[in-house]
């Protein structure tokens, strides 16, 4: 109320002395501003025309853009935006689209702060104006320019949702982001994350063969966390589990996962362990699927206590046991309720007395449990 007239006619010295701050406190405003709009907007069209305040390099493109001048302008002019409620198809408004525009000019490389900050907004630009969203924005996204891309990628993956009709606008170059995951630093896990839940709800967007391909170049850290993702989904999917299972992470392992295992590793067969149980009825389908891909774990006890937990002893001792050979050798440590699992597998099943994998466990227990 009081200060932006006082701000207005700041000399250019001392804007540039205390831009820094100054956006910081356009920022701040942008959530409460009811009045000098006028002075607001001016002050953001003088802090973009100021000359650069540190440029950009190749480190983490959201923490750059979150600490700098050009970064709070563009967060200020977002959230200025948002305040007024806007609708799918309305179109940016006539006093923001010019800076918003201005900050897409690619040639001043200080504008990719205000690029990021867009870029993580990117799905609610998309639906309120998709013709300038796919004029200015999209083709930033593409790999050709690499700096520019990797920046934008950052941007859009500090907190990604799944929006199919953005999916679909700029499907190449989100598939081809598979190939960057390097470029992408800490975000990478958020991609890939994005990349297996568009995988397992994207019908029509994507062809399989597509995402067959883009999961084959993943690097072995990336299916590690694309398994985290399937684990979290099933788990998540409450009593529909089984349906989810066989409409969804069924298909997505048939279709989708890579069919070399060379890409086979602990952590992942960890995750397709848990997975296996979080199957619930469909834990003898899940666990086939996964059988090959599981290997021995060094701490097998929180999926034992899962088994144990879930009643599958009882219900399926075949695979039950099938399950804690396949995870459990002489070098894990003992599950708490490994003992457990197996005399309910033995209730179940009495045969699984004569069964080797049976002997081997009870005997791995006996030697640990001392005379």
């Amino acid at each position: 109320r009081f200060l932006a007239p006082r701000f207005r006619d700041m000399p250019e010295p001392l804007l540039v002395e205390l831009a820094p701050t100054l956006s910081w406190w356009l920022k701040a405003v942008a959530k409460v501003l009811d009045r000098h709009e006028d002075v607001f907007l001016e002050l953001c069209r003088r802090i973009f025309a100021l000359p650069d305040q540190g440029g950009v390099d190749a480190g983490d493109s959201v923490m750059q853009a979150i600490n700098h001048p050009v970064g709070h302008v563009a967060e200020a002019l977002l959230d200025f935006w948002f305040r007024r409620d806007p609708n799918d198809n309305d179109g940016l408004p006539a006093d923001l689209e010019p800076l918003l525009t201005q900050l897409c000019d690619t040639a001043v490389d200080r504008y990719r702060h205000g690029r990021v900050l867009m870029a993580s907004r990117l799905i609610a630009l998309f639906r309120v104006d998709r013709a300038w969203t796919e004029a200015h924005l999209l083709p930033l996204f593409n790999w050709s320019r690499l700096a520019e891309a990797r920046a934008l990628w950052q941007g859009f993956l500090w907190s990604p949702r799944l929006y199919r009709p953005l999916l679909a606008a700029f499907k190449t170059d989100f598939l081809e982001t598979a190939c960057h995951c390097t470029e992408l630093g800490d975000h990478a896990s958020q991609y890939v994350t994005l990349l297996t839940y568009a995988a397992l709800d994207s019908e029509g967007v994507f062809a399989p063969r597509e995402l067959y391909d883009t999961f084959n170049v993943l690097p072995q850290d990336g299916l590690q966390v694309s398994a985290q993702a399937l684990v979290r989904a099933l788990e998540g999917a409450g009593e529909q589990r089984e349906s989810f299972w066989t409409n969804r992470i069924q298909l997505f392992w048939q279709k989708v996962w890579p069919k070399s295992r060379s890409q086979a590793s602990v952590v992942i067969g960890g995750q397709l362990a848990r997975l296996a149980v979080a199957a619930g009825g469909e834990f003898p389908a899940a666990l086939k699927a996964f059988q090959d891909w599981l290997r021995p774990l060094e701490f097998p006890d929180y999926v034992v206590r899962r088994l144990h937990q879930s009643g599958l002893c009882a219900r399926f001792p075949r695979e039950a046991l099938q399950l804690m050979a396949a995870i459990i050798d002489d070098h894990s440590v003992a599950p708490t309720h490994l003992e457990d699992c197996l005399n309910t597998v033995v209730q179940a099943w009495p045969g699984a007395r004569h069964e080797p994998s049976y002997q081997r466990l009870t005997e791995y227990l006996r030697k640990r449990s001392g005379p």
